[in-house]
């Protein structure tokens, strides 16, 4: 049996024994609360930092979240036009947990947003980057244990996410004047 599908099943096959860990996963799985917490951490760390240089550094790492985000996103939508791959419950016999959702299965786009934002917060704070990284490992396994997503499609999801983030930070000649550009202009709107 396929390795992948081997832990599918291994994580998959608990649903139904624990009733509290099948509420907590419920809880996770679902499309906003775990994006809603990642939202917000972001907009706390847009408002947040002790001196000037701080406060533009923790806003740089929000646009850079941004950027890394658009470019997944297009990345995603390009690879989906040439590879689809279905759901487990397309394929297997899944004790299913959350709804049905009909886009490709790999990468995982959820899983992709939640590990930007944890890089991209990294970034500025390495502590609430690592507790976004936390939950965004809980994300992925509950989106594995739910039945909707195979162990390499959060996989190769939290790594197109931390890879987007990494490219943009590396690429910081061209990124940082466009992050410095829009935080001024949020300023003068009052937003920063």
């Amino acid at each position: 049996m396929n390795p992948d599908v081997w832990l599918f099943h291994l994580l998959n096959n608990f649903v139904g024994t624990v009733p509290l860990i099948d509420w907590l996963t419920r809880a996770i799985v679902n499309d906003y609360a775990v994006p809603t917490a990642m939202s917000l951490a972001a907009v706390a760390l847009w408002f947040a930092g002790a001196t000037p240089e701080e406060r533009t550094n923790n806003q740089r790492a929000v646009v850079f979240i941004a950027l890394a985000l658009l470019f997944c996103n297009a990345l995603i939508k390009d690879l989906s036009t040439v590879y689809f791959r279905p759901r487990p419950f397309a394929t297997e016999t899944v004790k299913l947990l959350f709804y049905r959702p009909s886009v490709s299965s790999f990468p995982s786009i959820p899983i992709e947003v939640a590990f930007c934002f944890a890089a991209g917060a990294w970034y500025a704070s390495p502590r609430l980057g690592t507790w976004l990284g936390v939950l965004g490992a809980l994300y992925a396994l509950a989106r594995v244990y739910a039945g909707v997503h195979f162990p390499s499609d959060v996989i190769a999801g939290a790594l197109i996410g931390v890879g987007m983030v990494y490219v943009v930070v590396r690429l910081d000649f061209i990124f940082v004047p466009l992050a410095d550009l829009t935080i001024g202009v949020a300023r003068r709107l009052q937003f920063a």
